[in-house]
């Protein structure tokens, strides 16, 4: 029990230096690491040589780079150029033309579009556009933000290109398709709340007396949930980087088209948009999924030979077994991870958007620019996770879990995931810290069983969805957007009651799924 207590000390630090201190993310981290270094120097049971703690921090700033930053630039990159352009206008005009009925437009900005541009991009951008996107159409600002918060939840899951699920399936060795479709099952109960709470909210907007389901909304809602609920075969089929991607393209089509039957627009203003102006803006989007689906397996001689020819493994330990005491390689996709493909799309696309080579670069370098503190902080994130997975520190963490929860353990899990989240403001920074533990106990629970692992895994990426509505991060982008700096406080107070039942859920879930699982 003492190893536990002493191994928690770099992550409760991290925790308490970020959510009490207030001190930056880089700071939190790079100490956080500095104090596993420390202690895989003077713990007799995580004792590493020196180039064992090198190569692990080697280890972690590739993975950071390779293919999170990649990743990371790209979507990033994509966004700001149609910025550039001016085509993310004619994408806001035409989400604006559909439709008056404050519940249908909350509806396909904030879950149809905020989802899209979620798993497209993330860092933020799923909450700052349709956001700004709604108050332009006359929303209140707090509202607003309350509703974009909320909705950009279980999307995350998927976010930047199915980002948090491939990184953390490749750091464990797991089958991402497994792992993302144990997500869908669990989110799927929460997928179909939260278009009800989203529309409800946003009956707030309509004149006193309104009832929230009334004037053909239902349907609207149907169609959301059903175009998300393809999200379980996509997942299965493809693995991570497209369920959210193409169910959120498919639920604004669905929803669009139930709005088009059941809602009487009473709006005869309409600004609209040729067919040649939509296909130029929507461009780099529609490239992207070609290109992703195209080297996915999916198109399994593509991907294939591609596997082939362009995938490198690298153990840093460089041949010394006895430096790691939880060895494994990192498996690079130069190709395959989706960075690339999105890069090829945004070029392409920008192009036909009628920009030149010239501004693409100048748009590259401010994205690297603007991004390379977020990946200093994801550099530091990723070393002290490998750090303690090769010094043996998430091991020990884990046996104390098992030795203190035992098989009540999965009704936690997800608020691991969530509390992460909330204090890193990343899905992926909470598999970071957290999903190698997840891991580790249930292998302590069950040994050898990969299915649980994954289910753990999952569980952890699935609640750290419901952080991204408390995260203090995503609700200071949120604020600033609309307006609203000062007034984080009172959007936390809002968000936090539907997190704390989001978690609940989703522990209840988790523990009868170990459960099944275990039979």
């Amino acid at each position: 029990m003492s190893l536990f207590l002493i191994g928690l000390i770099p992550i409760v630090l991290f925790l308490i230096m970020l959510a009490v201190f207030k001190l930056s993310p880089t700071i939190s981290a790079y100490t956080s690491l500095g104090v596993a270094v420390l202690l895989s120097l003077i713990v007799k049971e995580w004792r590493m040589p020196v180039g064992g703690i090198l190569g692990s921090i080697a280890e972690g700033f590739a993975v950071a780079w390779m293919p999170i930053g990649i990743v990371v630039i790209a979507a990033i990159f994509a966004y700001e150029l149609s910025v550039k352009t001016g085509e993310i206008n004619v994408i806001k005009k035409m989400l604006g033309n559909i439709t008056n009925d404050r519940r249908a437009q909350a509806l396909l900005l904030a879950w149809g579009f905020g989802g899209f541009i979620e798993g497209v991009a993330g860092y933020g951008t799923a909450v700052a556009i349709p956001a700004a996107i709604m108050v332009s159409l006359g929303f209140t600002p707090m509202r607003a933000a309350i509703i974009c918060l909320i909705a950009n939840t279980t999307p995350t899951a998927f976010g930047t290109v199915g980002l948090p699920v491939t990184t953390i399936s490749s750091m464990m060795n797991l089958d991402p398709k497994n792992v993302s479709f144990f997500i869908t099952l669990l989110l799927f109960v929460i997928m179909t709340m939260i278009p009800v709470v989203l529309t409800h909210l946003a009956n707030g907007e309509r004149k006193e007396g309104s009832k929230p389901f009334d004037g053909g909304i239902i349907p609207v809602i149907i169609a959301s949930i059903i175009a998300y609920s393809t999200q379980l075969v996509i997942a299965k089929v493809a693995g991570a980087e497209l369920p959210t991607i193409i169910s959120s393209l498919l639920a604004m089509v669905f929803m669009i088209i139930a709005i088009k039957i059941f809602i009487k627009d009473e709006n005869s203003e309409k600004d609209p948009v040729g067919a040649i102006e939509a296909l130029r803006a929507w461009s780099p989007y529609i490239l992207m999924v070609i290109l992703i689906v195209g080297t996915s397996p999916v198109v399994a001689g593509i991907h294939e030979m591609l596997a082939e020819t362009t995938v490198t493994k690298i153990d840093f330990s460089f041949g010394h077994a006895d430096w790691f005491k939880v060895p494994g390689a990192q498996t690079f996709k130069w190709i395959l991870a989706p960075g690339v493909p999105i890069i090829i799309a945004t070029v392409i696309a920008g192009y036909f958007q009628r920009s030149n080579a010239k501004d693409m670069l100048e748009v590259f370098k401010k994205t690297v620019k603007g991004k390379m503190g977020s990946i200093t902080v994801i550099m530091g994130i990723v070393a002290l996770s490998t750090v303690m997975k090769h010094s043996g520190m998430i091991a020990s963490i884990a046996t104390g879990l098992v030795a203190l929860m035992g098989t009540k353990f999965p009704l936690i899990s997800p608020l691991l995931g969530t509390i992460g989240t909330f204090v890193t403001g990343s899905d992926l920074s909470s598999n970071l810290l957290f999903g190698e533990l997840q891991g580790n106990v249930a292998e302590g629970i069950k040994h050898g069983y990969t299915p649980l692992k994954e289910l753990f895994v999952a569980s952890n990426t699935a609640g750290a969805t419901g952080g991204k509505m408390i995260s203090p991060q995503n609700i200071a982008i949120a604020a600033s957007t609309v307006g609203l700096i000062g007034k984080e406080g009172e959007m936390l107070r809002t968000t936090l009651k539907y997190a704390l039942v989001y978690a609940t859920i989703l522990g209840i879930l988790v523990f009868i799924g170990s459960i099944v699982l275990q039979k």
